[in-house]
């Protein structure tokens, strides 16, 4: 079927106005939930310290004779001190004046679009480098300081074949295994006996399909993620940067179950 001669289509008309949608789709993923959930403190040196303690073993044998003396004390144990060090992330943009005054879609304001979005990159980087299996840097004027990561600080409570990890250092990972509510079970036994209560199982994407076919699973809630971002003016500028100091402290191991 033909067209009616001569007859003026789109095709070589001239002036037709863009059809662009005012708002921007970010399709990358920002949950963060490891920093969501964990604490935060302020810190006032970039090695910072902590001191940790713990019981003695509980025993049934602890009877004594009425009215007898005590013969001998008990060594007094004292308390480990640990610390770990800050790590300083950054990220930055320039925008020119020009851009900034220019009629956009999707956003008013360049540099508010890209600070917004630099902040969530940001805020990933911080989750990736406090789950990195990663060991503390003291860091000089040619190496940049780091913490260490969640995987250093899991040292006991743990079910692995093989190699573990004895210190504050990068853990050193035993024979691979596939992950099962055997193990799961295991480990969350081993930590409700050290004193803790576990609330959150961390996974990756491999063993996450795993853990949600294990028969206790329930379905999990899913963080929607915006659309787009709102419309909001700034000042003009020329550079901006933003940054954050984050450092992983007090975590305790007993109170977190994850799996690579």
């Amino acid at each position: 079927m033909a067209i009616v001669a001569n007859t003026f289509t789109r095709y070589s008309a001239i002036g037709i106005r863009e059809d662009l949608s005012n708002v921007i789709y970010n399709i990358s993923p920002e949950e963060t939930p490891f920093i969501s959930n964990i604490g935060r403190e302020n810190v006032k040196n970039t090695y910072f310290e902590w001191q940790t303690d713990s019981l003695a073993a509980a025993t049934d044998a602890n009877a004594a004779l009425e009215g007898d003396d005590v013969g001998s004390f008990t060594a007094v144990n004292p308390t480990s001190r640990v610390g770990n060090y800050t790590q300083i992330s950054t990220k930055n943009v320039v925008i020119s004046g020009t851009l900034e005054a220019l009629d956009k879609a999707g956003r008013r304001s360049e540099l508010t679009y890209q600070l917004a979005k630099l902040g969530s990159e940001l805020k990933r980087d911080m989750e990736s480098a406090l789950l990195a299996n990663q060991s503390p840097v003291a860091g000089n004027t040619t190496t940049a300081r780091r913490t260490a990561g969640l995987p250093a600080w899991l040292k006991t409570n743990a079910n692995a074949v093989g190699a573990g990890n004895a210190g504050i250092s990068a853990r050193t990972d035993g024979t691979q295994r596939a992950f099962t509510e055997t193990i799961l079970k295991d480990v969350i036994q081993k930590v409700w006996t050290s004193g803790g209560t576990p609330k959150m199982l961390m996974v990756g994407a491999f063993n996450k399909q795993a853990a949600s076919a294990l028969p206790a699973s329930r379905p999990a809630s899913v963080m929607s993620r915006p659309a787009s971002r709102p419309r909001s003016s700034a000042p003009p500028t020329c550079t901006c940067r933003t940054s954050a100091l984050s450092a992983l402290s007090r975590t305790a191991s007993s109170a977190l179950v994850t799996l690579s």
